[in-house]
């Protein structure tokens, strides 16, 4: 039988993790209503390629654990689109990607689209509050990717 605290920890994580999934959900609906803002797919590859510029289509695929396949199907739209763009080196179809200025463009107003909902959401919280989830969400975001595969970092 569970500990009386257990039983607690369990139900405040499920509690957690349904209003994490809840909020993710209501900002994939809002970007899917606005011309502002880029998908949440399409917003986390160009942020991706930002943050790890010379990426390639195998270092997504491995950090999402996603097939590359599907990876290079989304990049394909991304290029298409000239959010990011190939650049020169690697061999055959593995290229460097990069993004470009209308892709850090598209993904700034993107980010300042979140930023600002959240902001409405948050304008009656106090500097303390907000400070204290801040914190607790980089400590949470930083167990979070402890293990992924990244760019540059091998594999552990």
């Amino acid at each position: 039988m569970d500990h009386p605290s257990s039983q607690i920890r369990n139900s405040e994580i499920g509690r957690a993790y349904t209003e994490l999934a809840r909020i993710t959900r209501r900002a994939s609906i809002r970007a899917r209503g606005s011309d502002d803002a880029l998908s949440v797919v399409d917003q986390s590859l160009v942020d991706f390629v930002v943050q790890h510029p010379g990426c390639m289509a195998i270092d997504i695929a491995r950090y999402l654990r996603l097939n590359r396949s599907t990876i290079s199907r989304q990049l394909s739209g991304l290029l298409a689109t000239g959010l990011i763009r190939t650049t020169d080196g690697g061999t055959g179809n593995a290229k460097p990607l990069e993004a470009t200025d209308a892709g850090r463009t598209a993904l700034e107003r993107s980010v300042q689209l979140h930023r600002d909902a959240l902001e409405e959401r948050l304008a009656s919280w106090s500097d303390d509050d907000i400070a204290l989830l801040a914190g607790l969400l980089e400590r949470l975001g930083a167990s979070d990717e402890a293990g992924l595969p990244m760019p540059g970092r091998a594999s552990t």
